[in-house]
């Protein structure tokens, strides 16, 4: 009989284990927004080589998990001891960065240069151009550090890395089949899309922006 109580209660504590993962990818899911953002990134980066396109892919998915992770197990240390900010300051610095990104493809628009022309971006120069806003703030923002860090409050850093894990391995797949997203929606479709989106980013940057100076003059 105990025994057999025994093993109720661990499978009643694995259930609740598990859905609590499944909630917490669920959450991290919701907030870093694959669904809106992978198409933005797509658009973003219209006009590279495929090369250089897949690389810098490969690099939002690689930095974006790091950041979250580092950010998951280290985040309250570092912002509690070594840079004494917190999460209104993030939201300020982000939502900043992602108004001058905005206004800067908006307004300083440039045609794409000519190949023969020797101004043309070399691959390296391409990916480092895009890996920021791309990586952050747009796909790790300042809501997918709040939420990792309750993540490990609450749970731990199992949870922080198996959920991390699992949705930018998710996130990986679809934009390694973003080929498709341009084929079915044509360039002239992108390339207006993209246009357009530099309008979401900016109020995106705006909400994120005012959020954090919210925040900052409720702590006074």
């Amino acid at each position: 009989m105990k025994a057999y109580i025994q093993i109720i209660i661990k499978e009643i504590l694995m259930e609740q284990i598990f859905g609590d993962f499944f909630i917490n990818c669920l959450a991290l899911l919701a907030i870093v927004n694959p669904f809106g953002n992978v198409p933005l990134c797509v658009t973003m980066s219209e006009g590279m080589n495929p090369r250089a396109q897949k690389k810098l892919f490969n690099l939002i998915i690689y930095t974006g998990f790091t950041i979250v992770v580092l950010f998951g197990l280290l985040g309250d240390v570092f912002m509690t001891y070594f840079f004494r900010v917190g999460m209104k300051e993030i939201r300020i610095a982000g939502g900043i960065l992602l108004i001058v990104v905005a206004l800067k493809n908006l307004l300083f628009f440039k045609a794409p240069k000519n190949k023969n022309n020797g101004e043309e971006l070399s691959e390296e120069e391409e990916i480092q151009r895009g890996i920021i806003p791309m990586a952050f703030p747009i796909m790790v923002g300042p809501g997918t550090m709040t939420t990792i860090i309750i993540i490990q409050r609450e749970f731990g850093p199992i949870h922080v890395i198996g959920s991390s894990l699992l949705v930018f391995s998710f996130i990986r797949l679809l934009l390694r089949y973003s080929y498709l997203i341009e084929k079915v929606l044509g360039k002239l479709v992108i390339f207006v899309l993209g246009r357009v989106m530099q309008i979401f980013i900016m109020a995106i940057g705006v909400k994120t922006l005012i959020a954090g100076i919210k925040e900052l003059i409720l702590n006074f």
